[in-house]
């Protein structure tokens, strides 16, 4: 049977699974949902309607650290986790932390600030999903909004408070990264892979399996946000790990999906990266068949050892 991925493409939780498999050089086939009417889909397979949610087999796993730990056992030579176990405590310890103070705080800004610019939000939920994503996206714009404030209790003095959090998180790593290659032991670990995928969408690395829009269909308070931690420690190892440890031949292949060009903006040809952010290079896109529900992707790609 088929591995598949179930994800959303703007999900960085989704992407902490994606490049989990793809670090163990696993065999699977991403399927790209489209959030709301991903429920039935996924309701089918597991407890919760969250993603990423892993089908191997008969075997169906939940969430992103549910997965790293999956892949550790089917793949135990190119271990995320730590064999000691204090290296293992810390590990999952600084996991546990980064999702809950960095990844949650990171969905609660951007999402404070994006879901006023519709194509931006847009562009992200359908991107390598199904075709007919984006007509119900469209239609259906401001009830997926008023459901996305209400689930992830996104206020303005909620997005404040997280703005805090992000820099309080930034500071901590920064001091765990001073003199240090990894954030636990002398290798990559679940800790790196956690920071890397979680903190991605503030600098947008082009390793990474999304095609990014451009800068200029982003609110000017993300790419500000951006811009305040690009002077970091943390900045500098996100974009290392990204380099070295994501396999760079995502960039063009993977951000390829038919019909998803980004809407042109004035200034497109131009690079507004913020600061730490090389512009992304101009790339083809390709046509790919789709299917029902949701778009997949198979991915066969040799894992790199920390």
């Amino acid at each position: 049977m088929t591995r598949r991925l179930y994800t959303f493409t703007i999900s960085h939780f989704a992407e902490k699974a994606r490049w989990a498999l793809d670090y163990k050089g696993a065999d699977y086939v991403e399927e790209r949902l489209v959030p709301g009417s991903h429920v039935p889909i996924v309701r089918r397979m597991a407890p919760g309607t969250s993603v990423p949610v892993l089908r191997d087999g008969d075997r169906v796993v939940q969430g992103s650290s549910a997965i790293i730990d999956h892949a550790d056992q089917q793949w135990p030579e190119l271990a995320l986790t730590p064999s000691d176990a204090s290296g293992r405590e810390t590990a999952l310890e600084l996991e546990r932390w980064l999702d809950r103070e960095l990844g949650e705080a990171i969905r609660c800004v951007f999402y404070f600030h994006a879901l006023e610019h519709r194509g931006l939000v847009l562009y992200f939920f359908n991107q390598g999903g199904p075709w007919w994503g984006r007509l119900l996206s469209r239609l259906g714009y401001r009830v997926m909004a008023s459901s996305i404030r209400q689930m992830y209790a996104i206020t303005r003095d909620n997005a404040a408070r997280d703005e805090e959090r992000m820099h309080a998180v930034f500071e901590r790593v920064d001091e765990l990264l001073s003199g240090r290659s990894y954030l636990v032991g002398d290798r990559f670990s679940r800790a790196d892979l956690t920071l890397a995928a979680l903190a991605a969408p503030l600098w947008r690395p082009e390793q990474h399996p999304t095609r990014w829009p451009p800068d200029e269909m982003y609110p000017p308070e993300v790419i500000a946000l951006g811009a305040r931690f690009a002077n970091t420690r943390t900045h500098e190892h996100v974009m290392r790990l990204y380099r070295e440890q994501r396999l760079r031949g995502c960039s063009a292949a993977l951000k390829a999906g038919p019909g998803m060009q980004a809407p042109s903006t004035r200034g497109a040809g131009r690079s507004s990266a913020p600061p730490g952010r090389p512009a992304a290079p101009a790339g083809s896109r390709r046509a790919a068949p789709r299917r029902p529900g949701a778009r997949s992707r198979r991915r066969r790609w040799p894992g790199r050892p920390g």
